[in-house]
């Protein structure tokens, strides 16, 4: 069976030495939404987003795509799934544009060679 979310991330734990990050955090996503993730400083953001991201691993909960659980999750798999990020730090390449630092990252496809020019 099929479930109607392409993303879930279902009581998702984090601890670090003396904090709780995260104390079951869950979140689902359906196919064609967007989502903004706004709390305080300290709220667990950025956590949450480098466990989905394969940087961080949960101490517990569940974390699925297309209904299918993910055992370990990698920031390659995550790409090959089609979830891409832009992390907070807003100076990395200060001079590009917002529109042309949305795009970092993504492959660019090869260009055609030269045999296949002129040929129809």
């Amino acid at each position: 069976m099929r479930s109607e979310y392409v993303l879930e991330m279902l009581k998702i734990d984090k601890e670090f030495p003396g904090v709780k990050a995260l104390q079951q955090v869950t979140f689902q996503l359906r196919k064609g939404e967007i989502h903004g993730l706004v709390g305080e400083n300290g709220a667990g953001k950025s956590t949450l987003m480098k466990i989905l991201a394969g940087i961080y691993s949960p101490d517990r909960g569940e974390i699925r795509f297309e209904g299918q659980v993910q055992n370990r999750l990698t920031p390659r798999l995550v790409a090959q799934k089609g979830i891409h990020f832009i992390h907070q730090e807003r100076h990395v390449v200060p001079y590009l544009t917002v529109a042309e630092t949305l795009f970092l990252g993504l492959s660019r496809p090869s260009p055609p060679s030269n045999s296949s020019i002129g040929k129809h």
